[in-house]
């Protein structure tokens, strides 16, 4: 993905803001968690960065008694999307993350059917606050394109480094591009900003169940803040 892309990026990411903001998917309350039961996602990362990861559950069901709403406030159809974010590091130093996904299908207290639908999980740190390194996580399926790796496999996100670009006259932006592995086999052509996606078969999860992400810092992986006047 390209700087410009980025840019771009940035702007869709606003629009959606706005749109998820018009969508609410009614009476999600804490007794509608689902069990604690979850698989791991875990790795190396830069001591500096920090980690998130966000999960999207679809609810559904014919006797699901929630609906979405569209952004006049009338039923838009019955069940809707849930997303949760994880943010606790269960690691015990600065170097690992461990986050935590609950996977397990369950029926809340709506009766409605609430099942794990992707992952997305990416790296923040004050040079970046947008994220880099953000690996997407799909059910499997029967496509060329999106056939399930093992669970064992080890998936990567080698020389990060930072990269500065002029966001408009007087003012520069800085990203962090990675290039992405999966078993030691290379994905990306170039320093990718983007996203990179995986797809695991979702029924094979258990409580056992590590997903092993490595984002690795390159060398010119940059810690300190960006000044936009300066670009320095």
């Amino acid at each position: 993905m390209t700087l410009l892309s980025k840019k771009r990026q940035l702007g869709g990411f606003i629009g959606l803001v706005v749109l998820i903001g018009s969508v609410y998917w009614g009476a999600h309350s804490a007794s509608n968690t689902p069990p604690q039961t979850y698989i791991r996602l875990s790795g190396i990362k830069p001591a500096d960065s920090t980690i998130k990861a966000w999960a999207n559950y679809i609810a559904s069901g014919d006797d699901c008694e929630s609906y979405s709403y569209d952004m006049f406030g009338q039923k838009a159809h019955q069940g809707g999307k849930i997303t949760t974010f994880f943010t606790q590091n269960f690691a015990e130093d600065d170097d690992h993350y461990e986050l935590r996904i609950p996977y397990n299908t369950y029926t809340d207290t709506q009766n409605c059917i609430v099942e794990l639908r992707d992952i997305t999980v990416e790296a923040y740190n004050a040079f970046d606050s947008v994220g880099f390194a953000q690996l997407r996580i799909y059910q499997a399926g029967d496509r060329y394109n999106n056939k399930p790796i093992d669970l064992s496999s080890k998936i990567e996100a080698k020389d990060c480094n930072s990269h500065l670009y002029q966001w408009s006259k007087g003012v520069w932006k800085g990203v962090i591009g990675c290039y992405y592995f999966t078993n030691d086999k290379k994905l990306s052509k170039e320093s990718e900003t983007n996203a990179e996606k995986v797809y695991f078969d979702f029924s094979q999860f258990n409580d056992d169940t590590i997903i092993h992400y490595d984002i690795i810092a390159g060398k010119n992986y940059r810690i300190e803040a960006l000044d936009p006047q300066t670009g320095k």
